[in-house]
């Protein structure tokens, strides 16, 4: 039980370091929309009409 948790913390300590580097932030990929850059939403929709 002892070993698990050394193994599993060393792993954890090990991936950690390896995503906080500064080439692993340079990698970081700008968002896109799913069909490309030029994928325009639609507008919202109206607000409900006064009243209730």
């Amino acid at each position: 039980m002892k070993n698990t948790i050394i193994i599993l913390g060393a792993a954890m300590l090990y991936l950690g370091m390896q995503a906080c580097t500064p080439q692993a932030l340079e990698q970081v990929a700008t968002p896109q929309a799913c069909c490309g850059d030029d994928f325009n939403p639609p507008p919202p929709p109206p607000p409900p009409p006064p009243g209730g």
